[in-house]
């Protein structure tokens, strides 16, 4: 289970704990998927760019991430996609 599995059932409540709205959960967290895959992986770059795209602090970023199911499940789900057949 990745992220966004855990996202879709938790977007309420993370909207709630965070101030936000579950379109702004939603976009926030869109960013920074976008973002990691874009920064060869790197989850700092990824989570200060989402931040500063959406005008939010990395705090928020983060606690989005955390309860969504954290950075492992969502490097460890780009990381399975990533993998080529025979790669290795």
């Amino acid at each position: 289970m990745g992220l966004f599995d855990n996202l879709e059932t938790k977007a309420g409540e993370i909207a709630q704990t965070t101030g936000l709205s579950v379109t702004d959960v939603h976009a926030i967290a869109n960013t920074f998927q976008a973002n990691l895959t874009s920064s060869d992986g790197n989850p700092e770059e990824a989570i200060e760019a989402a931040a500063a795209q959406h005008g939010v602090d990395t705090a928020t970023v983060r606690e989005i991430i955390a309860r969504a199911g954290g950075l492992e499940s969502e490097i460890g789900d780009i990381a399975e996609h990533s993998v080529k057949p025979g790669g290795i």
